[in-house]
């Protein structure tokens, strides 16, 4: 009998490789399908992703002549796409689509988190209509305003006045389409200000249990950038903090109905508590997934791949060779002009090193995760934690950027 298939929703990273090497053939959807992979795939399939009616129907239609076991991706923007193609194909195992539709847009994980009284955060909602004035009355400052469903930091603003939050909207309204040309969701988020370090919860649930797979430090710019900088793994916790966190985290998954998924929840460790900045029904970006499998020997990646199946951590073949801790670190711009940097500075301790730009090219001052212009990701040992090792490195590697009247 011929192998089942498996439906690839705009895959990132090596996902059709994970997919065939697990032994199942591959579907593949993507706007614009490139050379190399339309031979990666065993079916190409070129269609508009942000056409829900056309892409159901042509799974519908693939459905028919082919056995589909799975839907999987692990690109954020199209995971309520998969989960409504698993509802429509009536798969097993699959993330349930109002699930994926509350960890995709933050508004409604606000509104059915706080319905429930799980780590309530004060919020409202406005548009580019609202009276900020009637809105914001008793409301105490300093505030976080976003969009409800973009991603990577993008437009996120700490305002400390109505003036400030009246410049942050009119940026979000300007914005109207995320990078894959979806619509920005015209209800913007204003919530109050969570103070305190940031972590994220690494995490599986199957069959409606959790299990939090360990729990990232994360290093961030300050506001009003919130540009993440950094990662360790496993985050220094005291077992009193981690507990909330753990207990917050998996309290919150059961309410938004998560199940059958990996996922990577931001969180806040505030003083009057942990509360959830947002949940993500993926992986961890920024190489978190190297960070964890380096520590833990569990591959979050492949995981998010078996859950579909019905799968868990029991499923894995856990990597044996494992490390106490790691670090990521990125390097920024700190201003725009032409970057310069020693191509061949190397260190013992780092264990993958990238640059996302040229030596010489002209960059952008970062002012979000989406233009940073490199990292390196180091391994502690017993003696010497990862980020001691990573903080050690970032002072010696050296980034100089010229603006233009500087060359």
């Amino acid at each position: 009998m011929e192998n089942p298939y498996v439906i690839l929703v705009s895959p990132r990273d090596n996902e059709v490789q994970l997919v065939k090497e697990k032994g199942y053939k591959t579907i593949l959807l993507r706007k614009e399908i490139s050379f190399d992979e339309i031979f990666d795939a065993d079916i190409p399939v070129e269609i508009d992703l942000n056409d829900e009616e056309t892409v159901l129907e042509k799974c519908l239609q693939l459905a028919d002549q082919l056995e589909i076991i799975s839907v999987f991706t692990m690109n954020e923007y199209r995971i309520p796409l998969a989960s409504k193609i698993s509802e429509v194909l009536q798969l097993k195992h699959y993330l349930p689509y109002e699930a994926s539709l509350r960890c995709r847009n933050k508004k409604m994980a606000r509104q059915k988190l706080n319905e429930a009284g799980v780590g309530e955060v004060q919020y409202c909602l406005v548009n580019s209509q609202s009276d900020l004035e009637a809105e914001l009355k008793g409301v105490d400052f300093p505030l976080i305003v976003k969009p409800s469903n973009d991603s990577g930091s993008k437009n996120v603003y700490l305002c400390k006045d109505k003036a400030e939050v009246s410049t942050a909207l009119h940026n979000i309204v300007q914005s109207k389409n995320n990078i894959v040309g979806q619509s920005i969701d015209t209800d913007i988020l204003i919530e109050e200000f969570l103070d305190g370090p940031e972590f994220s919860v690494e995490s599986v649930t199957v069959n409606a249990q959790t299990t939090v797979i360990g729990i990232t430090k994360k290093l961030v710019t300050p506001y009003p950038l919130s540009i993440e900088v950094g990662h360790d793994f496993p985050a220094n916790l005291n077992a009193d903090e981690e507990n909330e966190i753990r207990s917050l985290v998996e309290q919150s998954l059961s309410v938004l109905g998560v199940d059958f998924a990996v996922t990577h929840t931001e969180v806040k460790l505030t003083e009057k508590g942990p509360r959830i900045v947002e949940v993500n029904a993926r992986p961890g970006g920024d190489e978190i997934p190297h960070l964890v499998k380096a520590v833990t020997g569990v591959d979050l990646k492949a995981l998010a791949f078996l859950v579909t199946l019905g799968k868990g951590i029991a499923s894995l073949d856990l990597s044996s060779s494992t490390v106490p801790s790691a670090s990521i670190r990125f390097l920024l711009a700190n201003q725009e002009g032409k970057v310069y940097f020693d191509e061949q500075f190397q260190s013992a301790s780092i264990k993958e090193q990238k640059w996302y730009v040229n030596n010489g090219e002209s960059v952008q001052r970062t002012e979000s995760n989406f233009n940073r212009l490199g990292y390196f990701i180091v391994y502690g040992d017993e003696q010497n934690p990862s980020c001691s090792k990573a903080d050690s490195i970032e002072k010696e590697l050296s980034i100089t950027i010229k603006n233009p009247l500087e060359i």
